[in-house]
């Protein structure tokens, strides 16, 4: 009997142990049901967070533009390339939606990406043998142009799949690349957040970088939306726009002629910019070496050596110690000297003329237009003196940065310790200065003495509202001279150009006066500190204005060490570029010609052809050695370019609109100015990529066009080898 209670005993307390587990599960049951958590995690939320998906919406960045509204750094669609491999990825599909065929889909791929069938296959199949859900493609993937996206997606390949994105594109390539610059990336992994790297992109990316905005939704296993699903949406911001102050024809012309010079003296650098000296706004700025922002292949130079790269600038510092003695009165232009040689005292180092002899006794204004060292030592240090001198060379601002709106400026060093520094300095030897430190201080002879702010950024504008965020205007920061003095230096730098014992001669333009200075400059060799010698050891430079009563455009062009014999033929390099750029550019921006065309023998007037008939004016034109191209299918001339009676070259070419149909002639080989010319005759409006000479065009030759199509021509830097031979006998004889 004691017994079976044991037992009963025994069963009660199992049946009872199990039966608490039993309850305790069901209530735990129970109470997820009605509460939806579990170990404090909501599982309603959890669910909800395993489908929901955040997506950025990312922002554009901003555009740079130049003066005219052309885009000189843009964004254009870029595919990213992927695979979806698992055989689950159906969705409500009843075609196949992932890679369903490696060897097919690789066949496929190969006839648009560069890379060989089994390179591809191999891609594929490793991801299949792995159990992988999708794969990606690597750089063979990666930044996929949209043509050749559209073609990938007319192979109709299952599983292949795109994302796009925005790259950073520069239209003009090698175009002010050291001024415009480059973006890089941040450091998230999917590198889609371009940043300022370098140039403009660098100095103005906070404005140029938007904020990405999101979009927020769930989704099922597939990465569908559900449907009736909420959506939430920030919108992106899209970076501001930056406006600049560079005009993109004067920088093509200046583009074009540093690549001329540098094919055929192979300098070591080059640095040239062009300036508008009544406001200071930057019109153009390049070097050589140069690269292409959209490659950044092998870069050379990276340095834009306009701000960045103080030298011993030579003679072109003579403007400035003349404009001093004339300003403190100590000037008499026929007062005379003993050129060659200037010695502070017996015992004192000796100053030399770039002619050792020297001219013997000659008037300082003589000594100007020789570009006399001796005439600044004697300036310097018997007229001046050199603390006065010192104050100038302060007012000029050649003692700060420009301040220019360019990352990567530097300063040099004026060297002015002792007597033979001071005296040096005067003619610029010893003391270094940046391009544009020199150019900031010659604006003071365009604005009867004041200095004006040199600067690159026109305006900042809000793409998302239209409204300017900044705006540069004109700005004086010095005023160092008087009006008379700035008169009197001009008409001394003028005759540098035009008297016979001028050293600027070479630098005189077809159809404007003007005034600058040469420079000669020897270079410091890095390991004895001795100055090197031989023809081509130097830094041969010049900076000019033009017109000289109006002057409308201030250029400064350097060339370092040319692969030239002497050092007169320096003065090559530096007069074509100087010659080329602001005679184009003074034309283009219609500033009326102030003096006769003298300068080449070669030229020829041009007969008038308007009303007269087409043929006509064709054959009496090939008679006469042009080239002339016609604008239309009518039988009588309408309008000519260049006008009747210019001064023009044999075998320059010749525009004649007929009274027809406008029709676009064959502008492969054409310059921009004859693209330029062709847009003003016809009133249509063009865009150019590139520079060099038309190698494309949008509108076939031979086809009608009216004034509300828009012309878009590719040029080129390759130049035919005859076509050189021709400029260099053009400028260079």
């Amino acid at each position: 009997m004691r017994k079976v209670n044991q037992n009963g005993i025994m069963l009660l307390i199992v049946v009872l142990i199990f039966s608490i587990f039993f309850l305790t599960i069901i209530g735990r049951f129970m109470y997820i049901q009605v509460t939806g958590e579990i170990h404090s995690v909501d599982l309603v939320a959890y669910a909800e967070n395993m489908r929901e998906t955040n997506t950025t919406l990312h922002a554009e960045r901003g555009k740079i533009y130049d003066r005219s509204g052309m885009a000189l750094a843009d964004n254009r669609p870029v595919y990213n390339m992927y695979a979806i491999l698992d055989e689950t990825y159906t969705g409500n599909s009843s075609i196949p939606l992932h890679v369903d065929d490696a060897e097919h889909t690789a066949q496929q791929l190969s006839t648009v990406l560069d890379e060989d069938v089994e390179s591809i296959k191999s891609r594929i199949q490793n991801g299949i043998d792995n159990e992988r859900y999708q794969i990606e493609f690597g750089s063979l993937g990666q930044g996929l142009s949209e043509s050749d996206y559209e073609a990938i997606q007319e192979l109709e390949l299952p599983g292949i799949y795109f994302e796009q994105t925005l790259q950073r594109y520069y239209p003009n390539g090698l175009y002010a690349s050291q001024l415009i610059g480059y973006t890089g990336y941040t450091d998230d992994e999917e590198q889609t957040q371009a940043r300022g790297a370098y140039g403009i992109e660098l100095e103005f990316d906070e404005y140029l970088t938007g904020k990405d905005g999101f979009i927020n939704y769930q989704q099922d296993r597939y990465g569908h939306q559900l449907r009736n699903a909420e959506e939430k949406v920030q919108s992106p911001e899209d970076g501001f726009d930056i406006h600049l102050t560079i005009d993109q024809k004067i920088q093509s012309f200046l583009e074009d002629a540093l690549t001329t010079v540098e094919e055929t003296y192979s300098p070591e650098r080059i640095m040239a910019g062009v300036m508008d000296p009544n406001t200071g706004e930057i019109l153009a700025m390049s070097n050589r070496p140069t690269f292409d922002p959209n490659t950044r292949d092998n870069i050379e130079n990276w340095y834009n050596d306009m701000i960045s790269s103080p030298f011993e600038p030579g003679s072109t510092m003579k403007i400035f110690t003349l404009a001093a003695a004339i300003e403190e009165g100590v000037y008499n232009g026929n007062e005379t000297f003993e050129s060659g040689q200037f010695q502070i005292n017996e015992h004192s180092r000796s100053i030399h003329d770039h002619d050792r002899d020297g001219w013997g006794e000659i008037t300082y204004d003589e000594g100007i237009l020789r570009s006399s060292n001796v005439a600044m030592a004697e300036l310097l240090w018997n007229k001046l003196g050199p603390d006065t001198y010192l104050d100038y060379l302060e007012a000029f601002h050649l003692d700060r940065m420009t301040g220019v709106d360019l990352t990567g400026e530097r300063i040099g060093t004026i060297s002015y310790g002792g007597p033979w520094e001071q005296i040096t300095t005067a003619y610029g030897q010893g003391s270094t200065f940046t391009p544009m430190q020199i150019m900031k201080a010659a604006t003071a002879l365009a604005n009867e003495g004041e200095i004006v702010q040199p600067y690159v950024l026109s305006n900042i504008e809000d793409p998302n509202n239209g409204q300017l965020v900044e705006q540069k205007s004109r700005e004086v920061v010095s005023d160092p001279i008087s009006g008379e003095t700035v008169e009197q230096v001009k008409d001394l730098l003028g005759q540098t150009v035009t008297e016979e014992e001028g050293t600027a001669k070479a630098f005189a333009l077809d159809q404007y006066t003007s005034f600058g200075k040469t420079g000669t400059a020897s270079i410091p060799d890095p390991e004895t500190g001795l100055y090197l010698s031989g023809g081509p050891d130097y830094v041969f430079s010049y900076i000019g204005m033009a017109p000289q009563d109006d002057p409308q455009l201030l250029m400064f062009v350097a060339v370092k060490q040319p692969d030239v014999d002497y050092r007169y033929e320096g003065s090559e390099t530096t007069s074509y570029i100087y010659r080329t750029v602001m005679e184009n550019s003074l034309h283009y921006l219609d500033v009326s010609p102030d003096q006769e065309d003298t300068t080449h023998a070669d030229e020829t007037t041009l007969n008038g052809y308007a009303g007269q008939n087409v043929d006509d004016a064709i054959n009496e034109l090939d008679s006469l050695g042009f080239q002339a191209n016609i604008i239309g299918d009518g039988s009588s001339v309408e309008a000519m370019w260049p006008a009747s009676g210019s001064q023009v070259f044999t075998n320059q070419r010749i525009l004649l609109k007929t009274d027809g149909q406008m029709t676009m002639p064959d502008l492969k080989g054409w310059t921009l100015r004859d693209v330029i010319a062709l847009s003003r005759m016809t009133n249509i409006d063009f865009d150019y990529i590139g520079s060099g000479l038309v190698i494309d065009q949008n509108i076939d030759a031979g086809n009608a066009f009216s004034e509300d199509r828009r012309l878009v021509v590719e040029l080129s830097e390759e130049r035919n080898v005859e076509d050189e031979d021709e400029d260099e006998e053009e400028y260079f004889e």
